[in-house]
């Protein structure tokens, strides 16, 4: 490896596998690890599932113990499978073609970690009392994990926060919560010529999925829109001539701030009643940082200098690592800003463009000669 730019980087990064559910972060993370040393950083590998030693997420502070707050640079390297459907381009060959970048994670988004990690290289040597620090989380794709795993100790010294999630090269302001419940019930299989001796869990379901769909998601925000709730599968039964005995129904809740997960989980409980038992099986709130923030508004002032475009306010849908980044920081500004549209996440024959990747290692460079005043 001897192009250590964003785009070289991100080159290197696509080449490498780590599709969610794999084993290979480590080893990426691991090579990123040495990089990182010789540059003067504190690595720690955090290997965030017990049963797989393969999957992991890296945390590097330059100075640890310095006092003064740090910028944080924030991302994740895993990705989605590559899909049923066939490929025009190698999804790991890190081709360019007409000045797009192809394969699996060009957007979504190796190439905003490669920006982010060729900024800390370069600009290290010129930090001397400060910490800076670099995140890149596995297990994003499966809902955060690497990043809600992470040492609370990793956390330390930082007062802002950029996450480099493909936002067409602009920066954002924040995004949704998700809250995902699994509602099952129970019974006593049977034949189905028999049915008086079974007990049906579909049929209790079905009613409590009924009322379910009047329930609303309360909560509008001016920039996010309003709350959604979505029944999303129901899955009951082996066999069509039995009674079943299991069903189970999931649900998909897009919170705003201001929406109380807790309090939702308790009224969908009253609505389907003590034959319904209920798991959480994703909890991230909602991401906003106020865009009066001082932080935020140097943030759209460089953005603006360096784009020739006005900086607008703006959100996504989708939820990202920021959500345990804003979990254990609740006060920590957090901007999403990195290369890639949005709409090409998780498609077949992924890419980026080039010319947003090199534009965002610019801007990060600046956002950290900005912060350390250098």
């Amino acid at each position: 490896m001897n192009d250590f730019s964003g785009t070289g980087l991100a080159r290197w990064m696509v080449g490498c596998d780590t599709i969610t559910g794999g084993s290979n972060e480590y080893a990426l993370l691991e090579q990123i690890a040495a990089w990182l040393k010789q540059a003067g950083f504190t690595v720690v590998l955090d290997r965030y599932d017990d049963t797989d030693p393969g999957k992991c997420s890296l945390s590097a502070h330059l100075h640890p113990d310095c006092e003064g707050g740090a910028l944080c640079l924030a991302g994740h390297v895993d990705t989605v499978p590559l899909g049923t459907k066939p490929w025009k381009h190698d999804p790991f060959s890190g081709e360019i073609i007409d000045g797009c970048l192809y394969g699996r994670g060009s957007c979504d988004m190796k190439s905003g970690a490669a920006v982010m990690l060729a900024a800390a290289l370069a600009m290290a040597p010129r930090i001397h009392d400060r910490d800076l620090v670099l995140h890149l989380y596995g297990g994003e794709e499966r809902g955060c994990k690497g990043s809600f795993h992470m040492p609370e100790q990793e956390f330390r010294n930082i007062a802002a926060v950029v996450v480099g999630e493909p936002t067409g090269a602009r920066p954002l302001a924040g995004h949704k919560g998700a809250l995902w419940l699994s509602l099952s019930s129970s019974g006593r299989t049977s034949h189905a010529s028999m049915p008086e001796k079974g007990d049906s869990a579909l049929a209790k379901m079905l009613p409590a999925a009924n009322r379910l769909l009047d329930f609303v998601a309360e909560g509008r925000h001016p920039f996010m829109g309003r709350g959604t709730s979505v029944l999303s599968t129901l899955h009951s039964g082996l066999n069509s001539n039995s009674v079943p005995d299991s069903a189970v129904l999931t649900m998909d809740i897009r919170s705003v701030p201001g929406m109380d997960h807790e309090k939702m989980r308790k009224e969908i409980q009253d609505i389907c009643g003590k034959d319904i038992a209920m798991e959480t099986t994703l909890d991230i709130p909602p991401v906003w940082t106020d865009p009066e923030h001082p932080w935020m508004k140097r943030v759209y002032a460089l953005y603006e200098k360096l784009s020739g475009k006005p900086a607008e306010v703006a959100t996504v849908q989708f939820f990202t690592d920021a959500a345990a980044l804003r979990t254990r920081l609740p006060q920590v500004p957090v901007v999403i800003f990195g290369p890639g549209e949005s709409s090409m996440a998780h498609q077949v024959d992924e890419a980026c463009p080039v010319s947003q990747i090199a534009f965002m290692e610019t801007i990060c460079r600046e956002l950290i000669r900005d912060w350390y005043e250098l």
